[in-house]
């Protein structure tokens, strides 16, 4: 299967949706929801024949979108552990010891990216003496108006932990992913910060420095928290008794979020 994504936002928003609800033959206004995230942002999951089309469609109707295949996506992407920084290449080296090369005059894209894992879970309490206290308490003063609940009840709890990464693209498709949580920032030498995020912010720079030809793009670190349509296994769904857990991760919708603007840089619709 191939995603169909918007690449940028059409001049003409209202012209935009109502050429891809004839061409995908949608309601308008479901046009413009598709139509309306800030992009990249995708609009369909199809065959790969349809999605080419669609693409050869919307691209005569003056859209900038492109397909991107599922299959295979981060298959050639390296996750460094460590990287060493050179006036003619970068090194990095996977926690394993694979490593990769790759001359700075081919590196096309920099991307600095961020994900979430949300996770929602909810399970039943018996009420506490205290809670039952209260309860008898408050219908007593309400004269029988206001009575009590015995049963148990549900207790809800929602967390959020982001993660950030930066994606560095080769011509070829050859690429390295720097994730916060498993970088050894030592390569930093005396620039290296307290703190991940700040070591990544100092890391893109370096990067983008060296790359001065590359296309380089923070966006994703907001656009890549962000749920997708048509992305499988962003969420899970866990029972058991009387706790239910549901997680939903945006790892890899960022990915092909990725994707795409490495392809768009590729194909000349981003510089």
């Amino acid at each position: 299967m191939k995603v169909v994504a918007l690449v940028e936002a059409p001049p003409d928003m209202q012209a935009a949706a109502v050429a891809l609800a004839s061409v995908m033959g949608m309601a308008p206004a479901e046009a413009r929801m598709r139509l309306a995230p800030e992009p990249p942002a995708l609009l369909a999951r199809l065959a790969p024949e349809a999605a080419e089309a669609l693409v050869e469609k919307l691209r005569g109707l003056g859209l900038s979108v492109l397909a991107v295949d599922e299959r295979g996506l981060g298959a050639d992407w390296l996750m460094a552990r460590r990287v060493t920084l050179g006036d003619a290449s970068a090194v990095f080296t996977s926690r394993a010891g694979e490593s990769l090369e790759l001359p700075w005059s081919d590196v096309v894209a920099v991307l600095r990216a961020a994900s979430s894992v949300r996770t929602r879970s909810e399970h039943k309490e018996a009420p506490s003496k205290l809670d039952t206290a209260k309860a008898y308490g408050l219908a007593i003063a309400s004269h029988g108006l206001l009575l009590p609940r015995t049963g148990p009840k549900t207790v809800k709890q929602e967390t959020e932990e982001t993660s950030q990464v930066i994606y560095v693209f080769s011509r070829d498709g050859r690429s390295a992913l720097l994730g916060e949580h498993g970088m050894d920032f030592s390569c930093l030498g005396a620039e290296m910060q307290p703190s991940r995020i700040a070591n990544m912010t100092k890391l893109m720079g370096m990067l983008c420095v060296r790359a001065p030809g590359a296309f380089h793009d923070e966006r994703l670190l907001r656009l890549g928290r962000r749920p997708l349509p048509f992305v499988v296994g962003d969420s899970t769904q866990l029972s058991a008794g009387d706790v239910s857990v549901r997680r939903v991760s945006t790892v890899q919708g960022m990915d092909v979020l990725a994707e795409v603007m490495r392809q768009a840089v590729l194909q000349g619709l981003l510089e």
